[in-house]
């Protein structure tokens, strides 16, 4: 009960949050009209949109299929339709909750509700989370190599955002493979801090504490163990996590190009700077941060950076959890009535 009413406090937060964005953005920029940007958007080429649209849906179709390939890969072979629910559930509550924190607990629901193991469903997720924050880097070292002038371009605010977003991304990287590789590490450095904190009287039950830790340290083991002898399996996933991160960011770029854009690799640059920047900030959705690098750098690459901001993160951000929502919500609504079918039948 508890946990529902804190999903739909966040997703008024993340409403509040949107609603304030867009009066920023539109409000700041004495130019702005609503019905200039009505003209925009029909001006734009309907061709381009339906490709910025498909683009959407493979944001959260890559990584079905990147979870489906890791189901597989641990032995629990599901079906396409159901690797989709736990794509859209993941994108959909790391939407509205900070840090993205609500995602993967909320995938988690579906696979064990699918009888999905908990130590699989934990080490699935663990892996394709890491191949996520890969595919990032991987995206980021790209855009650095081809384009480090763009930087330039960037406010300080940006490019502070920027190269946090790194360091925390390959962070999150390093502390993943410590723990597959060099589990013994992190468990024997958490077990330190346990007893330190115990001793000043800030955590209580500290052997059961020890236990989870120790029980943690083998789910590890396992996984490494499952990673080494599943590479294939592994270099799928991440080829897929990396057409997940590419789908989205070509969302911007097929937008630019609808709207008569010419320099088509410095947009996809400047978008891939815009997710570097934007999926680290403890905000739900982002909202408001990826907001303002977009348009910090787009400017340099239109006249109106506030409409084709409005129109891309319409598409990329808005139409996509609205979407993934509504898959979630479809696939919770069948699993009730499937449960009060199966109560009948008792």
């Amino acid at each position: 009960m508890k946990d529902g009413i804190k999903k739909v406090l966040w997703t008024l937060v993340l409403l509040l949050l949107i609603g304030l964005t867009i009066w920023t953005v539109t409000g700041t920029n004495e130019s702005f009209t609503f019905k200039g940007f009505a003209a925009y958007v029909k001006s734009a080429s309907l061709g381009w949109i339906l490709a910025a649209l498909g683009c959407m849906c493979g944001f959260f179709l890559f990584e079905a299929l990147a979870l489906k390939t890791l189901c597989s890969a641990f032995g629990c072979k599901r079906p396409m339709r159901k690797c989709v629910v736990y794509s859209a559930a993941d994108i959909y509550f790391s939407a509205i909750t900070p840090s993205a924190t609500g995602g993967q607990p909320a995938s988690a629901y579906f696979m064990m509700k699918n009888k999905i193991p908990g130590t699989a469903t934990t080490m699935i997720l663990l892996v394709n989370l890491t191949l996520y924050t890969a595919s990032i880097i991987v995206i980021g070292a790209v855009c650095f190599m081809t384009r480090p002038a763009m930087l330039m371009h960037f406010s300080l605010v940006s490019k502070i955002m920027i190269f946090a977003g790194i360091c925390i991304q390959l962070a999150l990287l390093a502390l993943f493979l410590l723990l597959v590789y060099k589990e013994k590490i992190i468990t024997r450095c958490a077990d330190l801090f346990l007893k330190v904190f115990h001793k000043l009287h800030l955590v209580k039950n500290v052997e059961e504490k020890q236990q989870k830790l120790k029980r943690m340290e083998k789910q590890y083991k396992e996984c490494a163990k499952a990673i080494g002898s599943h590479k294939k399996h592994i270099l799928a996933a991440m080829t897929f996590n990396l057409l997940q991160r590419v789908s989205l960011i070509m969302v911007s770029v097929c937008v630019f190009i609808g709207i008569g854009g010419k320099k088509v690799f410095d947009a996809f640059v400047a978008q891939g700077f815009v997710v570097l920047g934007s999926n680290s900030v403890p905000i739900p959705g982002a909202v408001g941060a990826a907001d303002y690098l977009f348009i910090d750098s787009f400017g340099h690459l239109v006249d109106d950076s506030v409409s084709i901001e409005l129109l891309s993160r319409g598409i990329s951000f808005y139409c996509c959890i609205i979407v993934c929502g509504l898959i979630t919500l479809t696939a919770y609504l069948l699993r009730g009535v499937k449960g009060m079918r199966q109560k009948k039948k008792c």
